[in-house]
């Protein structure tokens, strides 16, 4: 098949599922490092997912460097050598021994029920394109096809002085999986590409799933995931959100909680760097994200341990820079930095800031619900939650920061962009919310999670 034809709708989506699944297993070589016996089943499948995302960024990232074209053999052998080399390692073969086996959830209740019927009315009118984003035409649908039809990612076509509205000094994770997965079916189907936005919803709802198990209260547990999965789905549909990249960090986001809510561990450490990795390579925004996941979590080992851990720190931070110094070299080499990413502060932009921001929260999408954002302060005051709220916090700020930098128009820029970028919040914010008022309700805060129960 011609990389110019298209291909069926069921080829493509075989392709994306297979690729999805392949990410998955390929993370699973490495679980003795990444999961702690007790991790739920669908949560262990969000970290393995993660992780072999990031393995398949690297490797694009490699060939990339090395003038090397995107060939379908090619990739599907690298990614089978990698798998296999893992799976022969004698320490990460034992140490995927000692981790229990993966099994589906028994504790299904109706919180699950109605964040899945969510998702799947979602998942509807994604597949259907009917709440495809333009950003998906503009950005990162027309990059993934780029790259696909180029072999690789064409940092000449980025350089162009007209590229500039397709942002070419993102971070290319996503449209490297739409071009990975039409590497494999042979051609660029849109439809089957709203699938990994499906993939990103799931991982949402599996990651915040594992950190409610944790909840002192059960109901409220699954009224939190219950709401979770009804608001990203309408926000999602009113919003027009499916086939873009912000679902990434908030999978991110809600990925790392678990780590975050419980006493540092080495597998906590590991989850919430490949956490900060992964929002780092999905947008330009997942980078000051994975600075502060990053500086959280190693902040709360020093006032644990009265001292720096540095094998921890490497286990923090080395994902994100294994996945970001690529990506600065070449953004760096190829002079792919907007001028209009940052400018000096003005302070007298707040008269135009105030009142978009408003506007903005306003939006009928969030249903009211946007206000969620500002819980972040308000969890604070809980030491369980402080963790998740201080990332919270110092993103909203930063975000907030942007806007009284950026050289451009305030208004419309906060109008076209703030109530997309609290979806990277909100989310991880609601359940974070949920576990605070469920051991509110239970009357106790436990200083370490709930074992799951078995088979879950």
């Amino acid at each position: 098949m011609s990389p110019m034809s298209a291909p069926g709708l069921l080829p493509a989506t075989l392709a994306v599922l297979a690729l999805a699944a392949a990410l998955v297993f390929l993370g699973s070589r490495f679980s003795g490092a990444l999961i702690r016996p007790g991790d739920g089943a669908p949560h262990r499948w969000v970290v393995y997912g993660m992780s072999g995302a990031l393995a398949v960024h690297l490797l694009l990232m490699g060939l990339d460097l090395l003038g090397v074209p995107w060939h379908p053999l090619l990739v599907a052998g690298l990614l089978a050598l990698g798998i296999g080399l893992a799976h022969v390692l004698p320490p990460l073969a034992r140490a995927r021994r000692a981790v229990e086996p993966a099994r589906l959830p028994s504790d299904l209740a109706w919180g699950d029920g109605l964040a899945l019927f969510a998702f799947a009315v979602f998942a509807c009118t994604a597949v259907t394109l009917w709440t495809m984003t333009p950003d998906f035409i503009y950005h990162w649908g027309i990059k993934g096809h780029r790259f696909f039809l180029h072999r690789g990612v064409d940092y000449a076509w980025l350089a162009r002085p007209w590229s500039w509205p397709l942002h070419p000094d993102y971070p290319n994770l996503l449209p490297e999986l739409f071009a990975a997965g039409a590497l494999f079916a042979g051609g660029f189907e849109p439809h089957a590409q709203m699938l990994w936005t499906l993939i990103f919803f799931l991982a949402m709802l599996a990651a915040a799933r594992e950190a409610l198990r944790t909840a002192g209260d059960r109901w409220t547990g699954q009224a939190s995931l219950a709401i979770l999965g009804l608001t990203s789905a309408l926000f999602g549909m009113g919003h027009l959100m499916a086939g873009g990249a912000d679902w990434m960090i908030a999978a991110a986001f809600l990925a790392a909680l678990p780590a975050l809510l419980r006493p540092p561990d080495r597998a906590g450490d590991w989850q919430a760097g490949l956490a900060a990795a992964f929002a780092a390579s999905s947008k330009i925004e997942g980078a000051p994200f994975a600075v502060i996941l990053v500086a959280t979590q190693l902040a709360r080992r020093v006032i644990d341990e009265r001292r720096v851990d540095w094998k921890a720190a490497l286990r923090l931070g080395l994902p994100s820079v294994a996945v970001g110094v690529p990506w600065l070299l070449q953004v760096v080499r190829h002079h792919l930095f907007l001028g209009s990413n940052a400018g000096p502060f003005e302070p007298a932009r707040a008269r135009v800031i105030g009142p978009a921001l408003v506007e903005a929260l306003a939006d009928p999408a969030w249903h009211g619900l946007s206000l969620l954002v500002f819980l972040g302060p308000v969890l604070l005051l809980v030491r369980r939650t402080r963790p998740v709220a201080w990332l919270a916090t110092l993103q909203l700020l930063f975000y907030l920061y942007v806007y009284f930098t950026a050289p451009v128009e305030p208004r419309g820029y906060i109008i076209s962009s703030f109530s997309r970028l609290i979806f990277h919040l909100i989310p991880a914010l609601l359940v974070a919310g949920g576990i605070a008022g469920g051991e509110g309700i239970a009357g106790s805060s436990p200083p370490h999670p709930v074992r799951a129960p078995a088979g879950s």
